[in-house]
């Protein structure tokens, strides 16, 4: 195992980028490299991220019953009202807004962030904020390696824990896309699903720290993937197409 990964904490991005491409995972996690042009396309697709990254900072504030003030943005009024329509706060519910869970899993150290978390009476909920104009379809949505990670965490810290009462088959993933109209994704988890999270979730660490980063001639490179990847140029000298980089890697 690569000496950089003895305290490495694998989220749903890591995770999901070295099943992209094992490459890809050299260059961001073992070489840390922050591949980022100064060219339009780069700053347009930077600054998109930061856009929804704003709008997740308004529906935290929204769940944490922190006023919201004028908002200027005429898309953020709208999805904001959407989202109240949706998810009215409830007083009996229990609100957990940008919540961070961790898992220690034998050695290896989980963590995910989710955007929002709702404990309605026997229910544990949890919500994804996708501010991007492609529609998020069912079979996209439950392969997701977010849907995987999140619900794993959900059921081993959060059901176990804290509500051993509640049902497995009562945690739910659900994807929402303001800026479309249509309601949310939704994915149901049941007992096999857990262990199947588990299974796979163990099997990408193994192959992750089984892999010999130090020897690029034995990495996998997945060029099936480059035209998805930021690192394109680095491999393979071609201009990198911000418009299909992987959102579930680079974004929120």
């Amino acid at each position: 195992m690569d000496n950089k990964l003895k305290y490495f904490v694998y989220s749903q991005n890591s995770l999901n980028t070295y099943k992209s491409c094992p490459f890809k995972f050299k260059y961001k996690y073992i070489d840390n490299i922050n591949w980022k042009h100064d060219d339009l396309g780069s700053r347009e697709y930077y600054d998109s991220l930061k856009y929804g990254r704003d709008f997740h900072l308004l529906c935290e504030r929204y769940f944490s019953n922190i006023p919201l003030g004028k908002i200027e943005d005429k898309n953020f009024n709208k999805w904001i009202n959407k989202i109240k329509d949706l998810l009215p706060i409830k007083e009996d519910n229990i609100y957990l807004p940008e919540y961070e869970i961790n898992l220690s899993l034998g050695n290896r150290n989980i963590v995910a962030k989710i955007d929002l978390i709702i404990i309605d009476n026997d229910k544990i909920s949890l919500w994804d904020w996708k501010t991007e104009n492609q529609e998020i379809i069912y079979k996209n949505a439950f392969n997701r390696m977010q849907s995987t990670v999140y619900m794993f965490l959900a059921e081993e810290i959060i059901r176990k824990n804290f509500y051993p009462g509640y049902k497995i088959e009562n945690i739910s993933m659900n994807y929402y896309q303001p800026a479309l109209e249509n309601k949310p994704v939704t994915i149901r988890y049941n007992e096999k699903l857990h262990e199947e999270n588990k299974n796979k979730i163990l099997s990408i660490i193994n192959n992750i720290e089984n892999t010999n980063f130090n020897n690029e001639n034995n990495i996998n490179k997945n060029i099936n993937h480059c035209k998805y990847c930021e690192f394109n140029k680095l491999c393979n000298s071609k201009a990198v197409n911000y418009e299909i980089l992987e959102e579930d890697i680079y974004g929120s």
